[in-house]
């Protein structure tokens, strides 16, 4: 590989972890749908057992406002731990990064919003439009769902204990 290509694959590695926080930022900001629009290819899927799954952008910008309103009123997500995989061409890559999410929330009882951790991690791929990297799948697995003042942290039964 030469240095030319190295440095373009280096440059994609940390153009795709601006897009991971680009994308942290507007869940953020209430699943503001400017801001997470140009985060995704047209025809992306996202997915979270529990949460739900979105096909085709303007329905995860739909999904993830709605989400981030009604379900989350509050939340500050930190992605951590990217692990980039830029493929041969260039043009598509693949990446698993941590989720660590503080939350306020919504209660099905009508009760105020309950203080919670989330924790998990994303499987993702990414594909270059236009010269920019975008989502084209994300896959968010739920590791920790717990309210904060829980004397034990609530985690989803484990697949292979269903």
């Amino acid at each position: 590989m030469s240095v030319e290509q190295r440095l373009q694959r280096l440059e994609d590695i940390e153009a795709i972890k601006q897009l991971i926080a680009r994308y942290m930022t507007a869940a953020d900001k209430n699943g503001d749908p400017e801001l997470m629009a140009p985060c995704f290819t047209e025809d992306a899927v996202w997915n979270a057992e529990g949460i739900g799954r979105w096909e085709g952008r303007d329905n995860i910008v739909q999904g993830l406002h709605e989400t981030s309103t009604k379900v989350l009123s509050w939340a500050l997500h930190y992605a951590t731990q990217p692990i980039i995989e830029v493929a041969d061409d260039g043009q598509s890559a693949t990446g698993e990064y941590y989720l660590w999410e503080l939350a306020k929330a919504a209660q099905e009882d009508g009760s105020p919003d309950q203080d919670t951790w989330i924790g998990g991690w994303y499987e993702s791929k990414f594909r270059k439009e236009g010269g920019d990297w975008k989502f084209s799948h994300i896959e968010l697995i739920l590791k920790l769902l717990s309210p904060a003042s829980a004397a034990t942290w609530e985690t989803p039964i484990p697949p292979w204990k269903g």
